[in-house]
């Protein structure tokens, strides 16, 4: 299986990109959708849900290489006014038990998330308040998450730790968001563990729709600073460029072939053990 998924992912994968912008527009809407759909509509009130299963070269997270070999990484997530809970795992598709550093078929880490997010003006409106018009295009969100490592011995500090974030995008264009992430549990410095680590981060980003096929061409930035997260230094992290294509079919399904370039701006702040990667991936996607 690693050999399938190393030749779409990594030498294969910008060829699919080019050829599904080539044949998208060619799809017809009728062939991919099914009219009022084929699922019994959803009773009021119900918590939207989505699935998705992806495979990707590598485990690339914060400027960190978690995974030089392929994984596979799944995801559940509930939504319900405004409120989420999110199940993501991350798989090691290693089959080589002398590389990446002992990771072999195996899940290396599991993280729980619940949040809150909501938008200023629809907020305020509900409410029956009046805000400046600049502020409503504001969404806030905020939540926690508990990350596990299941290879890790649950006797070492080091087996799971806490984190807690705070984020804002103003929906215009190029949609700029900022987010402070701030691990409580082990997440500060390397060796020592503690808490008190932080990683902000800055984003943007651009959804470019492809005629009326429902085919859409995402291309974002993000770039990163390091506050003794994971680390025991302070200083700029990383910066990664991404495009992602996303392709409905089915009425509830989507396949997304993205790829990726990780840039640490500077290496010290890593301790000199990270490095610039590429990556790319595939995931397969369920909405309902």
């Amino acid at each position: 299986m690693n050999w399938l998924i190393k030749s779409v992912t990594r030498g294969a994968l910008g060829c699919i990109i080019v050829s599904i912008m080539a044949i998208g527009p060619l799809a017809s809407a009728s062939i991919l959708e099914i009219e009022g759909g084929w699922l019994p509509e959803k009773p009021e009130g119900m918590p939207d849900i989505s699935v998705s299963h992806g495979f990707f070269t590598k485990y690339i997270w914060r400027g960190w290489n978690l995974g030089d070999e392929p994984v596979m990484q799944s995801d559940v997530t509930l939504s319900w006014y405004g409120f989420e809970f999110n199940f993501w795992t991350n798989y090691s598709l290693n089959n080589d038990k002398n590389r990446d550093e002992g990771r072999y078929q195996q899940f290396t880490e599991i993280d729980y998330t619940i949040g809150y997010s909501f938008n200023l003006g629809e907020a305020s409106e509900y409410a029956g308040m009046e805000i400046p018009s600049i502020f409503e295009p504001l969404d806030i969100s905020a939540g926690y998450t508990y990350y596990t490592f299941p290879d890790v011995d649950r006797k070492d500090k080091f087996f799971d730790s806490h984190e807690v974030y705070l984020g804002v995008s103003y929906d215009v264009l190029l949609s700029p968001s900022f987010t402070w992430y701030w691990d409580v549990g082990s997440g500060k410095g390397n060796s020592d563990g503690g808490s008190n680590g932080s990683y902000f981060e800055f984003g943007i980003g651009h959804t470019f729709d492809i005629l009326d096929t429902g085919i859409a061409v995402i291309a974002e930035m993000t770039t990163g600073i390091v506050n003794e997260q994971w680390t025991d230094k302070t200083g700029m992290g990383d910066m990664v460029f991404s495009l992602a294509v996303d392709i409905p079919f089915l009425n509830y399904f989507t396949v997304t072939p993205s790829v990726a370039y990780s840039v640490i701006l500077d290496r010290s702040t890593y301790n000199n053990e990270s490095s610039n990667e590429f990556y790319g991936g595939i995931v397969f996607s369920f909405a309902y």
